[in-house]
């Protein structure tokens, strides 16, 4: 796929790394090259450097349990200490003022608090003048967890609302009281949102711990603590300690240099400690304990006390070298990079425009992009048609990976500032769930209404190209063209609003900036475009959901409807072979379908979703000789057996994978073979597997299945095949006479009108009944040309077009009997 620039050109863009600095980000991520990784607030990735130097460090180290006693262990403890020093400095403060606490990331540091916190002013009565529990609505999910875990013991919690917050912080604060106080509260809240990028103030933490927040506190004269989450923040931020002092701080390394995943770390302010209560101990977190008898004395140092077990040592060890890559670019200048790069996508989203003028992007946030200290490196939106329907993120996602583009999409965890972004009402959250929505799930519109967002987010190896990527992936799929490049006339009366609304809690001179770059819309603006919505979808009915009312099977002497063609795939999301007669049926489906699949040295099944050139892996079934041949451009070719003789034998193992979630068991077919494909497909120690029995579909459908996906057959109508390539322009690179192949049916009919299938419940071909279990989902593997293995956005782009982002072609197939029989080209179709 030919990429151009050209959106990014006329934007002013002025880069903060030096060549020096981009010379070493090539080569350190080298592996990034035609990807376009804009994840980082899921997960940055790791350099280069940074994993060889733990290799050498983990091979030249002998590294013991620190709970042992000897050389080694007394090293590995040293190692340990250094880290926290070094994690202490990072943060610009000392272990005279915080000590650091290990804990398996940001979530266990989290309810470590919500466990250890001590609410009551007096340990011997746990309920009576306690303090308050306030966190903002824009939190983490791992947050609202910690509320049912202190809601149990009596306190009070309380939700605090965005602008409720910047409305009682924008007041003056009161005088710290020097009475004696009734309890003690907490307020926590997060440093940088993760769904939208915006930098909350860190004056927050003085205001708070002097009262600001006692005027929504049930316990007005409670002690006020802060917990900080900085996930979010630290990876592309300097967190100073010696000027901000939370009395609490999460962090998760993985987000800061990627590797090791599985730790993280609470900062403890040392004169807040004695808040903290440990109940529960483990190994080394005792001076002394009895077995016989209740009692037990815990360590003295904060940390011994509550890091239970043996510790993530080897993995404490590899934090050095995360660090040592973060000093070679500094902070500020990292912040400064990955704002620069969300301040030119920002723009450019915002300048985009279809033919008619209308938006095609609709953004979220709640700062100009103009202010470092007030935006992070992260850009969240939703994409919008010509005639104003929203385009539900998981279409997004497929047209997104043609591109090699990989991103978040959803509610990031922070299902609080997805509601208020998208203007969802509590209620609205709750019918979508009836309606099937589910964190995580693929439910992106209900009722035209999006249910999340597409976020981008950058790391410190960020480049301008993956820029340039997503613009030109939006522009290729999304924009009716000519495109138009505006700011819209709207934008500066809700700039100006913003920031009246924040600018006094960052610089003094913020409103002094000039207006360029767009927000989130308002409700009315909203709420105008979901009634276009309504109004266009009344207008331009869906070609699949029209009704057809059948109560009867339709004789033969009146349908014209036939098995036109039959194709098996042998090898999972390998090759088709095409069967010019009859085949044989069975209790998964077509003989031989889905029988084999290729594993990865990790484990892993093979698919075209991330191996194009799998398509290229073309199968010829001979069952007289009972041998399958596999041929690939450039190599001869290999049989192997038909028959299944591998069970018996000893030099086949067994091996396990899972396929659409559900656990796989199969046969190695041997060295010969697995050589055959490494060479093929140029990846190391790839098997073939044959499956030794079926498995169960999950679900009210027990039907057995191959290696297949969703269901035992998948048919595909070819008029509707001809319907929706006929809308693709014959202007694009798209060879059109292939394109049923894409879809990669078994069962292709013809004689029906287009989209017929989609309103029968139960077919009959020849003699074989079969149930439909609805239709099929469709991906970017539609894009793929399966004679070539080249990819376009074509046919996905025009099927979410014309059917308003139902990515739905083709129907799943159950045969209702479980006994031997045979299709033949040619046989009539009956259906109800």
């Amino acid at each position: 796929m030919q990429r151009s620039i050209g959106m990014t050109e006329t934007l002013e863009y002025t880069p903060v790394y030096d060549d020096a600095t981009v010379k070493f980000l090539e080569k350190e991520f080298a592996r990034l090259k035609d990807e376009c990784y804009v994840d980082h607030a899921g997960a940055t990735l790791y350099a280069d450097t940074q994993i060889k130097n733990v290799y050498a460090d983990l091979h030249g180290s002998l590294y013991a349990n620190p709970h042992s006693v000897g050389i080694a262990s007394s090293s590995t403890q040293d190692v340990i200490e250094r880290t926290r020093y070094r994690i202490l400095s990072h943060f610009n403060t000392t272990p005279d003022e915080y000590s650091v606490i290990f804990t398996s990331g940001a979530t266990a540091s989290l309810k470590l608090i919500a466990d250890g916190f001590r609410f009551a002013s007096n340990k011997s009565n746990a309920t009576r003048h306690s303090g308050s529990f306030v966190y903002m609505q824009d939190n983490h999910t791992s947050v609202l967890g910690m509320r049912d875990v202190i809601a149990s013991r009596g306190v009070e919690v309380t939700c605090l609302g965005h602008d409720r917050a910047f409305q009682i912080f924008s007041q003056r604060s009161p005088s710290r009281s020097f009475q004696e106080h009734s309890g003690n509260s907490l307020f926590v809240y997060s440093a940088q949102c993760n769904f939208s990028g915006m930098k909350y103030p860190l004056k927050w933490i003085r205001d708070t711990h002097i009262g600001a927040l006692s005027v929504v506190a049930g316990e007005p004269s409670a002690r006020w603590y802060v917990l900080l989450d900085a996930a979010s923040f630290v990876p592309t931020n300097n967190l100073n300690l010696s000027i901000f002092k939370p009395d609490f701080v999460c962090l998760s390394f993985y987000k800061m240099f990627g590797y090791p995943t599985g730790i993280g770390a609470l900062l403890v302010k040392n004169s807040s400690s004695d808040v903290l209560e440990k109940v529960y101990y483990g190994g080394g977190t005792v001076d002394v304990a009895l077995s016989s008898e209740m009692f037990h004395k815990k360590r003295q140092v904060l940390h011994q006390r509550f890091e239970d077990g043996t510790m993530p040592f080897l993995s404490i060890a590899s934090l050095k070298h995360g660090f040592d890559v973060l000093s070679e670019l500094t902070m500020e200048r990292i912040s400064q990079h990955v704002f620069s790069l969300a301040k030119l996508l920002h723009r450019s989203l915002l300048m985009l425009h279809h033919f008619n003028g209308k938006p095609v992007v609709k953004l979220y946030s709640d700062s100009d992009y103009e202010d470092r200290d007030t935006q992070g490196g992260v850009v969240t939106f939703n994409l919008a048609r010509s005639n104003g329907e929203y385009v539900g993120y998981m279409e997004v996602v497929n047209m997104a990976a043609l591109f090699k583009i990989h991103l978040r999409t959803g509610c990031f965890c922070n299902p609080g500032a997805c509601q208020r972004h998208l203007s969802l009402s509590a209620e609205d959250i709750l019918e979508n769930y009836e309606a099937g929505y589910t964190c995580g799930g693929a439910a992106d519109l209900i009722n035209g209404r999006p249910t999340g967002a597409v976020r981008i987010s950058f790391g410190y190896m960020s480049t301008i190209k993956d820029v340039q990527t997503l613009l030109l992936m939006i522009n290729e799929c999304f924009v009716d063209k000519p495109c138009v490049r505006k700011y819209p006339q709207w934008w500066e009366d809700h700039t100006i609003k913003i920031r009246r609304k924040y600018g006094h809690f960052y610089k003094s001179n913020i409103l002094d900036h000039p207006i360029r770059c767009l927000t989130s819309s308002k409700k009315d603006i909203a709420r105008s475009t979901l009634q276009n919505n309504v109004r266009n979808e009344s207008q331009n009915p869906d070609p699949i959901a029209y009704s057809i009312n059948t109560d009867k099977i339709i004789t033969q002497a009146d349908n014209k409807c036939i098995l036109r063609r039959l194709f098996v795939y042998p090898i999972k999301s390998c090759g088709a072979y095409e069967i010019t007669d009859s085949w044989n049926l069975n209790s998964k489906g077509l003989e031989y379908d889905r029988e084999w699949m290729i594993m990865s040295s990790s484990g892993t099944c093979l698919t075209q979703k991330h191996d194009v050139n799998l398509c290229l892996l073309k199968p010829v079934v001979l069952r007289d000789e009972k041998i399958m041949k596999l041929t690939y451009p450039g190599m001869p070719t290999i049989e192997i057996p038909l028959e299944n003789t591998y069970e018996k034998s000893t030099e086949h193992p067994v091996c396990q994978s899972r396929v659409c979630e559900s656990r796989v068991q199969g046969i190695d077919c041997g060295t010969e073979v697995s050589e055959w494909l490494s060479l093929a497909l140029g990846k190391p120690n790839l098997r073939l597997i044959r499956q030794s029995h079926g498995r169960q579909k999950k679900g009210l459908d027990k039907a057995e299945l191959s290696f297949s996906s969703q269901a035992q057959y998948l048919m595909i109508n070819e008029a509707s095949v001809s319907w929706l390539i006929a809308k693709i322009s014959d202007d694009l690179d798209f060879e059109k006479d292939t394109a049923i192949h894409r879809f990669r049916g078994n069962i292709i009919v013809e004689g029906c009108s287009a989209f017929d299938e989609t309103q029968w419940k139960h077919i009959r071909i020849g003699n074989n009944h079969f149930k439909i279990n609805g239709p099929c989902t469709r991906c970017q593997m539609i894009c793929i040309d399966q004679t070539t293995g080249k990819k376009t956005v074509e046919p996905l782009r025009t099927l979410a077009e014309e059917f308003h982002g139902k990515l739905r072609f083709g129907i799943y197939l159950t045969r209702l009997e479980n006994t031997q029989s045979i299709l033949k080209i040619g046989d009539h179709i009956h259906y109800s």
